[in-house]
């Protein structure tokens, strides 16, 4: 259902191998959680450009946890108005990261999602 590619200024994204109805479980990817006391030592590596922040713990300036997963939705590009949502659940078996389409994907469109923390990013980052 998906795939990576190289975006046009962007660098490597994810395209829609066939069309995706709005509602639909795109990925169901493991995660883990990191705490925020190793959060500053994790932004200074280049796992900082492929965690998500903790949406419940996130607060522009003060400390929170990263959330990785290990599933396509990080290499996800962001977007001002995306056509994807991550979302997290846990069960027995630990965290897992959600991708869910909130808008008809075409097939070949890009899939994108909201950086929560994208006030993290250096201004000449490649957002749109």
């Amino acid at each position: 259902m998906l795939k990576i590619e190289a975006i046009p200024g962007k660098g490597r994204g994810v395209r829609a191998s066939r069309a995706i109805a709005a509602g639909t479980l795109i990925e169901r990817a493991p995660a883990i959680r990191l705490p925020a006391a190793e959060r500053p030592l994790i932004d200074q590596t280049t796992v900082f450009v492929y965690y998500f922040a903790d949406p419940v713990t996130y607060r522009e300036g003060a400390d929170y946890d990263c959330l990785l997963a290990f599933g396509l939705s990080t290499f996800c590009n962001h977007a001002a108005q995306p056509n994807a949502v991550v979302s997290w659940e846990e069960d027995p078996l630990g965290l897992w990261a959600l991708l869910t389409a909130i808008d008809d994907i075409a097939e070949e469109d890009e899939v994108t999602v909201f950086y929560t923390n994208v006030d993290q990013y250096k201004p000449d980052s490649f957002f749109v």
